[in-house]
């Protein structure tokens, strides 16, 4: 039988759901176009992060529950469809098109946290089955780095699109996700190896799935690196949701602005792609690596030149890249297939959670005290936190010996 060479499905279903055209246009047709306020705006927004923020745990159940490939379908049919409800608001009186906003923004949530966790379980266990399991951090490297081409295509293209016709990003969009959709459509169902020589009605029980959680918390290894993610992960995101505006006080444009963390992206992306051949050092000397790193990197954001400073701070931003390919690793080896859905969305859940939290704290570090100091304090965290998961993960290893 012919292998089904999931990596390269794996690659373009990451591809396409990436390219969302309308994620810098949004604000401009709604704002500028439609003239609603940016109260109304960050009300809608809001409400976009809260329903896929509540809805992250109920979505892992139900890919554990049910065939994770039915889920992530499901996911996928529902954002297909938001970005046409969201325009066709224009075919409306303002206060019904408003509900539709409302409606569309609730269903973008809903539809982002049915893949998050099920479509990583579905392809990891769909790379597994065709015997490439020891290559996954490799192959999550290289997919994120061909993320970060298509968001920084998407970042691009979607304002491309808008000056040519103001529907051309919401139909483009649309038609990317049904590409994936039918990617996804290539992918056979895995098959769960705790269940194999059983009877066909004993699927997994909600109460056994969650039980996933109370396991972690008994494996002390992989609780730490499940809140070292949420941690690192959380502060990243805070940190450069700001940057952007301090990166414009130092006098460089919006459309260098733009550039500037494209390049962050695409920077990313490649390291992410050698994350295994990090993953091959012993603890040691990957700790050694990136906490140098950060060091170098607090050195270049408290000097004075701005493209030294630039450096710095992509110093800091590169660290989740590293990490990332390494721990998604070690969590999928830990956790079994059917909770492996609800796991990963919980991880999903807890870095919304985290950022929420994370968001306004540090926020009112920089405003009193000022961007360089908070970017400082967050590295030396990270490098605490790094330092702690070593030593950890050291006592661990006497402790089992």
């Amino acid at each position: 039988m012919a292998k089904q060479n999931v990596v390269l499905k794996y690659y373009l279903y990451s591809i396409f759901t990436q390219l969302r055209f309308t994620r810098i246009v949004n604000v401009i047709f709604l704002v500028q176009f439609l003239k609603f306020s940016l109260v109304q705006f960050a009300f809608l927004q809001s409400l976009f992060l809260f329903s896929q923020f509540a809805a992250e745990i109920p979505s892992g159940i139900l890919g554990d529950l049910f065939k994770k490939k039915s889920i992530v379908m499901t996911g996928l049919l529902i954002l297909t469809i938001s970005p046409l409800m969201l325009f066709s608001i224009l075919l409306l009186t303002k206060t019904t098109g408003f509900i539709f906003l409302l409606i569309s923004f609730i269903a973008e949530g809903v539809g982002n946290a049915l893949l998050s966790g099920a479509d990583d379980a579905l392809f990891y266990e769909a790379i597994r089955d065709e015997g490439k399991e020891k290559q996954y951090g490799k192959i999550r490297g290289k997919m994120q780095l061909f993320t970060a081409i298509a968001t920084g295509l998407a970042t691009f293209l979607g304002g491309y699109f808008y000056s040519i016709q103001l529907f051309l990003p919401y139909l483009m969009q649309s038609l990317m996700l049904v590409l994936g959709l039918i990617v996804l459509l290539t992918i056979k169902n895995t098959n769960n190896p705790s269940q194999d020589n059983k009877e066909i009605d004993s699927s997994p029980s909600l109460m056994s799935i969650l039980t996933v959680f109370k396991e972690m918390l008994n494996a002390s290894n992989v609780f730490f690196m499940f809140i070292f993610t949420t941690l690192i992960v959380a502060m990243v995101n805070a940190v450069f949701s700001l940057l952007p505006a301090y990166v414009s006080k130092l006098g460089f444009s919006s459309a260098a602005n733009g550039i500037i963390f494209m390049i962050f992206s695409f920077i990313g992306g490649i390291v992410a792609t050698q994350a295994y051949r990090f993953s091959k050092l012993s603890y040691k000397k990957l700790i050694l690596m990136i906490s140098n790193l950060l060091v170098i990197g607090c050195l270049f954001q408290i000097q004075t030149n701005h493209y030294l400073f630039l450096l710095g701070i992509g110093m800091l931003y590169i660290t989740v890249d590293i990490l990332d390919p390494i721990v998604m690793e070690m969590l999928n080896l830990w956790v079994k297939d059917e909770s492996r859905a609800t796991f990963i969305s919980g991880l999903s859940f807890s870095i919304s959670l985290a950022t929420m939290i994370v968001n306004p704290i540090i926020g009112f570090i920089t405003q009193k005290f000022g961007t360089v100091y908070m970017l400082v304090q967050i590295s030396i965290i990270t490098i605490l936190l790094v330092i702690m998961s070593y030593y950890l993960i050291l006592k661990s290893k006497k402790r089992n010996s």
